[in-house]
């Protein structure tokens, strides 16, 4: 067993690095064992004899392991890549410094009114004392404020931008091997990825999964999001953008998945798209098609759905139409059925009224 660590702090960027390996011999468990019959406590019930009884092979690690000679290697790496741009962010302090003359200097006429006030009462106080001078120099009294010296002005301060952030993962042996790999980067568009992936013994638990967001900002806002799955039965999609552009906003998602078992097939999809350009409107469509088919459970089921929405909005009206489409066709212990539906809406409504319409079908 071995392990290393490193950091490192400079003017570039600051990082840590994790290494860990080892060894292990599993030759123990080709020994085969004998265990006699034993008899359980308190009860007549006895455990049957084992003789050359190999955890190995019996138990499957054999076919899992491959080998008694196991290792594995470990290692993480974050690093975070400065930015020597900066950010400058107004700060409006001579405005501030303005406002604190006036009170001071509102406070200084206020003081010289005080300060006559009490000379006033103070000689007036003498002179009707006796055996004291009548008479008191004003300027023997003297009352006042140290002076303000308005501070230099400063109008915004700096923050250092953002720089590029990445994490790696990884870790391998003789059964599996993951790695991971992270980062989100700062350039003329903001970036996010994410990338994750296996290899195992067992295809099922083979996968890879990987996403990847951009921020733009030319023109105005736009975000962008890509999302995919890999799997020996499972596959999956994701894209979505979203743009903001003056006072225009419109967005888009798609969606898809697939699934392979063995007893199961099935595909859908979903479109999702609006926007304000004119008007707001909204538009969607599903669609599902499967096919299962059992032959323990006698069992089988085939069919599509099909959905469809589309809506419009102005101050002056609202709109709203749906379709959906569905059949099946199967069969349960051996006795075959089948079957299909469709139904159509409507909704419009403006200041003068409203109509709806519904058809449905069915067989």
């Amino acid at each position: 067993y071995n392990h290393n660590f490193s950091a490192a702090n400079n003017e570039h960027h600051i990082e840590a690095h994790v290494e860990i390996n080892g060894d292990a011999n599993l030759d123990f468990l080709t020994i085969p064992l004998t265990f006699p019959e034993m008899r359980l406590p308190y009860t007549t019930l006895t455990t049957p004899s084992l003789k050359d009884f190999s955890i190995w092979e019996e138990t499957g690690l054999k076919e899992f392991l491959k080998t008694t000679k196991q290792s594995f290697d470990l290692s993480v790496k974050a690093q975070y890549k400065k930015n020597k741009d900066k950010h400058s962010i107004a700060i409006p302090l001579g405005v501030f410094y303005e406002f604190i003359s006036q009170k001071v200097s509102s406070l200084d006429g206020h003081s010289e009114k005080a300060r006559d006030n009490v000379l006033d009462f103070l000689t007036t106080s003498y002179n009707e004392a006796k055996n004291i001078p009548r008479n008191i120099p004003r300027n023997q009294l003297k009352l006042s404020l140290p002076d303000f010296k308005e501070l230099s002005t400063i109008n915004e301060i700096f923050i250092p931008a953002m720089g590029n952030i990445t994490y790696d993962f990884s870790f391998k042996s003789s059964v599996i091997t993951l790695n991971t790999n992270v980062g989100l980067f700062n350039q003329s568009d903001i970036v996010a990825h994410f990338l994750s992936s296996s290899v195992f013994v067992i295809d099922a638990l083979q996968y890879k999964l990987e996403g990847t967001s951009r921020l733009t900002r030319k023109r105005g806002w736009k975000l962008a999001t890509a999302l995919s799955l890999s799997n020996k039965f499972v596959e999956g999609s994701h894209d979505s953008t979203i743009s903001l552009i003056k006072k225009n906003i419109e967005a888009s998602v798609t969606t898809t998945a697939k699934v392979h078992l063995p007893i199961l097939r099935m595909n859908f999809k979903q479109e999702l798209s609006g926007n304000t350009k004119s008007k707001p409107t909204l538009s969607s469509s599903t669609e599902l098609k499967y096919d299962f088919n059992s032959s323990k459970l006698y069992s089988t089921a085939k069919g599509a759905v099909d959905h469809k929405l589309s809506l419009e909005a102005l101050t002056s009206y609202f709109s709203i139409e749906s379709s959906t489409k569905g059949d099946i066709k199967g069969s349960v212990l051996l006795r075959e059925y089948s079957g299909s539906v469709a139904s159509e809406a409507s909704t419009y409504l403006n200041a003068k009224g409203s109509r709806s319409s519904v058809k449905l079908q069915g067989a």
